[in-house]
């Protein structure tokens, strides 16, 4: 898998290896990225992409700037529809918001459109949330592209002022396709942290890491900035505006959570519990009721480009686990892996959307499983069978690197 970042055209596209057709070939995910197989494999989750536009007008009538002031003075907007954003700093909500009658009562929180002027007239940046709700073509966009990737999307909009810049450096806990609809920005994207942080925030200038792209965006070109991945904008020459598709893809902990709550709720109706009863005989009824769940896991929908269903992986996963501790559990990999060594002695093996460390004395049970061969957990390390069975083996098995083989 590529782990540089990739500036796509037109007429020079990635070639794709023989193979099963592209997901969503002729779809939304098409428009926006080119081919979808190469950037499923090489791009989704995990490394920036920049995509040129065949034609300024690529996305003529989804948002334009009138559509913007149309919203702002024809809707009675309110709270948390508008944010306001100036040198990367929130502008106090009482600052654009007032009091608003509406037939027998009023609002406390209706947006003021000539509040929100004079902010941006003094350099703030207009942030539009959830524009899905508000227009039409916004709302059809993010239903197709939700459709291709198998996850919710919704729709941010960022109008700019001339010269100036928006947000902070930050992350977001979402994947984010950038469409610049009018006007130009100068992007930097970092390289994405890892492991991924879930939780969105503003980074220091020490915290934001090796740059991938500098691009200046223009009307029509697309920009995929994965979650956990550093960046910021400034405005150039006038004024800025985009629209950012937020897919929102589940964890790991939410996806295991509703599907093993759902396997609950297959297994038995919810019954009463006498709190006072021995502790041995609560534990072998709950002992007896995630068994029985845990053999009601389903498959659930695969994602984009995705053959096996998470519900199966989950019980792999919950099976290998409980069988960490049992000398004949065999493991194998679930993809390809590659092995680099490092100037300390240790290894590291690139599993594709994530790196992990190791001791030298795990190399022979890694060029194994990347062989395509099965290995026992004390493989890793023959001196100390349980070192890195405990802790990192373990954590390939949550991530999906390994499944339990028997």
């Amino acid at each position: 898998m590529s782990t540089t970042p990739i500036e796509a055209t037109e007429a020079a596209r990635p070639s794709v290896p023989a193979g099963p057709p592209a997901p969503d070939a002729d779809g939304e995910l098409a428009r926006l990225v080119g081919d979808p197989g190469t950037f499923l494999r090489e791009h989704w989750t995990s490394t920036p992409l920049l995509r040129r536009a065949a034609s300024d007008h690529a996305f003529a009538g989804l948002l334009t700037l009138a559509g913007v002031s149309d919203l702002l003075t024809t809707r009675a907007l309110r709270l948390p529809h508008v944010r306001l954003v100036r040198d990367g700093q929130q502008v106090a909500e009482g600052q654009y918001t007032g009091v608003r009658p509406i037939g027998h009562g009023t609002v406390t929180d209706a947006i003021v459109p000539e509040k929100v002027l004079s902010h941006f007239s003094l350099g703030a940046t207009l942030v539009l949330d959830a524009v899905e709700l508000l227009v039409p073509s916004v709302r059809a966009l993010c239903g197709r592209l939700s459709a291709s990737l198998g996850c919710p999307v919704d729709a941010v909009a960022f109008l700019t002022p001339p010269d100036r810049k928006g947000l902070s450096p930050h992350i977001d806990d979402e994947d984010v396709f950038v469409l610049q609809l009018s006007g130009t920005k100068q992007w930097t994207v970092h390289e994405q942290l890892r492991p991924v942080p879930l939780t969105p925030g503003v980074l220091s200038p020490s915290a934001l890491g090796p740059v991938a792209l500098t691009p200046l965006l223009s009307p029509g070109d697309v920009m995929y900035v994965p979650r956990g991945t550093p960046h910021h904008a400034v405005s150039t020459g006038g004024h800025s505006l985009h629209l950012s598709l937020a897919a929102r893809r589940p964890t790991l902990g939410a996806l295991t959570a509703d599907t093993v709550l759902a396997a609950l709720r297959e297994a038995a109706p919810d019954s009463d519990l006498d709190s006072l009863a021995p502790a041995e005989e609560i534990g072998a009824l709950v002992r007896e009721r995630a068994t029985r769940a845990l053999g009601l896991l389903r498959p659930a929908p695969a994602g984009p480009g995705g053959t096996d269903g998470e519900g199966a992986a989950l019980a792999s996963v919950l099976h290998g686990l409980d069988a960490l501790a049992a000398p004949g559990a065999r493991y194998a990999a679930t993809g390809a892996i590659s092995l680099h060594d490092g100037e300390d002695g240790t290894v590291a093996a690139d599993f594709g959307r994530f790196r992990a460390q190791f001791p030298a004395t795990a190399r022979p049970a890694l060029r194994r499983l990347a062989d395509g061969e099965t290995v026992h957990a004390g493989d890793f390390d023959p001196d100390d069978p349980h070192a890195v069975a405990g802790g990192a083996l373990s954590q390939l098995l949550v991530r999906g690197a390994l499944r339990l083989t028997g």
